[in-house]
């Protein structure tokens, strides 16, 4: 399994998306490192997976990114579909709602960046995220999980587009950073 994973797996632990998709902590702590395991490959094979350490050099956050015309495919389905459980229905309707939202134009889309818990606070997302942002040649869009990290993004230039309830779960923001 990937490393990454389960640093994703402990910065989403209580993510409101991913508590919709598992309402139950010990089902979700058990499906989460799968979970980000097949997210991470499907973006080694067709995105961009960017990684920070900490001052041990120890693995503490991960940046999932699909570049423009690209949408990663799914890999490790069996894996996939494994963690989802009976959620995956939930999950793929949730899925092709947020797919909806990303915009129509070329676009570098931010599919996930989380960071340890006990590593946030460190610059270590900041990090990534500035690397990667540098680069772009292109807007740049992301769904924020959260109102809570809408603030963090619009440091960086992306705009709120819109709130999207997400079924009978979450609401989730788009945002974008025009070039």
């Amino acid at each position: 399994m990937e490393p990454g994973a389960f640093v994703l797996a402990a910065a989403f632990a209580d993510d409101p998306l991913m508590t919709y998709f598992w309402p139950g902590p010990s089902r979700r702590r058990k499906a989460l490192p799968p979970f980000w395991d097949s997210r991470i490959a499907s973006r080694r094979k067709n995105g961009l997976v960017d990684l920070a350490h900490d001052a041990e050099g120890n693995l503490a956050c991960v940046a999932l990114w699909e570049p423009a015309h690209v949408v990663a495919p799914t890999a490790k389905p069996a894996t996939l579909l494994r963690a989802l459980g009976s959620s995956a229905g939930r999950a793929l309707a949730a899925g092709r709602r947020m797919e909806h939202a990303r915009p129509a134009t070329p676009h570098l889309y931010l599919a996930a960046i989380g960071t340890l818990p006990g590593a946030q606070g460190r610059g270590l997302a900041t990090a990534l995220l500035e690397r990667r942002l540098a680069m772009a040649e292109q807007d740049c869009f992301l769904i924020s999980n959260t109102s809570a990290t809408v603030p963090f993004y619009t440091r960086f230039g992306f705009e709120s587009q819109r709130e999207l309830p997400i079924g009978r779960g979450p609401v989730v923001y788009p945002m974008i950073r025009r070039k």
